[in-house]
Parts: structure tokens; C-alpha cells; sequence
């Protein structure tokens, strides 16, 4: 007899700027002015959305209700107007190991804000309280000096790295470091 996998809705998750919520059709503007953008998806394992069908379709994913014990995304919110900002995100989850990795992504204009500080500290706390994660990892790219600024103020530390061609971006290989939290 098979395991059976419990589909569950994605929880809103609040901060005291933001809304962490599950992925709509009317976000489909401000997650495209994320992945589309090649600065900001320059250190990521994806090349940059070159059309909004392609985004539609990476939100047709972030959206689905989906089971916890894999991966779950999340809209980041203005919690006054409720735009989509950016976007937070666990995934490649180890539930027998208590481990998962995270992402994020923010809109240039709301840099430097301190808003992704704001929503991967409450996305962490979500993962160890919720999920029992232990070990919380995050794979950055050696160059992106602002999300390894981010992680480092989160109590991260660099556990290692390059680790060579880790990626495949196109038709080149990224060489990103990892980074690592342990729940005390």
C-alpha cells in the first residue's frame, strides 16, 4: 500500500511590512518584473523569462497547491497593497534529514529596504517551527554580493564552494557557493 500525499494550501505568512501568500493570476506583472529581469536572475539557475508566457507558466507552478514535503512558494507581498514584490520559496526538502534550501527574489525598486531580510527571516521561522527543518541551505552565486550580505545577517555561514558547473544556465555552467543554517 502507497504513502499518501497530503495536498495542502499554501499558509499566508505576515511581517510587519509584507504579506507571504500563495501565488495568483494577478501576479503575474510583478513576478514578471523579477524574472524577467537579467540583473536580478543573472545569479540564479534559470536564464531571465523573455516573454510573459514564459512567466505564466513559472506561476502556473509557484501557484498549484502543492504537498509540503517537496518545495512551496510564495508571493511576496506590500502588505498595504497587496503587489507582488517578489517572491520566497523552500524547496529540494529532506523530511528524514530535516533539511531544506531556499530562494528569494526581490523587484529592484524595493531594494534596500530591508524587505527580503523581513520575508526570508519569517520563511525560515515558517520552515523550523512548521517543518521541522534543521538545516536550512542556500546556494549563492559568488559574485551576488547582496544576497550573501542577506544570508550572512540571517546567521548563515559559507559551508564551502565553488562547487564547480553546480548549475547548467543556458548553454554555460555556474560555479555557486553554499550557505547553510542550523536551527539551534
Amino acid at each position: 500500500m502507497g504513502a499518501v500525499m497530503v495536498q495542502i494550501a499554501c499558509p499566508t505568512l505576515l511581517t510587519p511590512r509584507l504579506r507571504l501568500r500563495p501565488f495568483e493570476s494577478r501576479d503575474e506583472a510583478g513576478l514578471h518584473a523579477c524574472l524577467a529581469n537579467e540583473t536580478l536572475t543573472q545569479y540564479w539557475g534559470f536564464t531571465a523569462c523573455t516573454t510573459m508566457e514564459e512567466t505564466r507558466r513559472c506561476l502556473r507552478i509557484l501557484a498549484k497547491t502543492t504537498s509540503p514535503y517537496d518545495s512551496m512558494a510564495w508571493a511576496v507581498a506590500d502588505r498595504t497593497t497587496d503587489e507582488c514584490i517578489g517572491m520566497v520559496n523552500y524547496h529540494h526538502r529532506e523530511v528524514s534529514n530535516h533539511r531544506l534550501e531556499i530562494g528569494y527574489i526581490l523587484r529592484s525598486e524595493w531594494h534596500g529596504q530591508g524587505l527580503m531580510s523581513e520575508a526570508v527571516k519569517t520563511l525560515m521561522e515558517y520552515c523550523v517551527a512548521h517543518l521541522k527543518a534543521h538545516r536550512i541551505t542556500a546556494i549563492i552565486h559568488p559574485d551576488n554580493t547582496a544576497s550573501i550580505r542577506l544570508a550572512k545577517r540571517l546567521g548563515f555561514q559559507c559551508e564551502g564552494g565553488p562547487m564547480r558547473d553546480y548549475w547548467r544556465v543556458g548553454r554555460g555552467y555556474m560555479s555557486p557557493m553554499l550557505y547553510s543554517f542550523i536551527a539551534s
